[in-house]
């Protein structure tokens, strides 16, 4: 059987839209919960807007301005500081699998 060549997530089709979520950032001792903003959206991540300095490797949750409260689980891909900005930008990669 032929290897199946890795899949580049960055590659993935984009929708460009902006919607309210909220970054959930928990451990033992704590949660913090930061407002942010979507950027772009793919089946697969988010590219997110938010005031809180990011870190890739970290997990947190993504909860939606509606009327669910249940996080959505995320791998932080890559975070960048915007110099001119308080805010950061952050790649954000699903860590389960949403039907398209």
């Amino acid at each position: 059987m032929p290897a199946v060549p890795p899949v580049d997530l960055s590659q993935q089709q984009r929708i460009p839209v902006a919607i309210p979520i909220t970054l959930v950032m928990e451990s033992e001792d704590f949660r913090l919960e930061r407002h942010a903003s979507t950027i772009d959206l793919s089946v697969r991540g988010v590219k997110v807007r938010t005031p809180s300095g990011l870190l890739p490797g970290e997990t947190v949750g993504i909860i939606t301005k509606g009327d669910s409260r249940q996080a959505i689980s995320a791998h932080v891909v890559w975070a960048q500081r915007v110099p001119t900005d308080v805010w950061s930008l952050a790649g954000l990669a699903f860590l389960e699998t949403f039907p398209a």
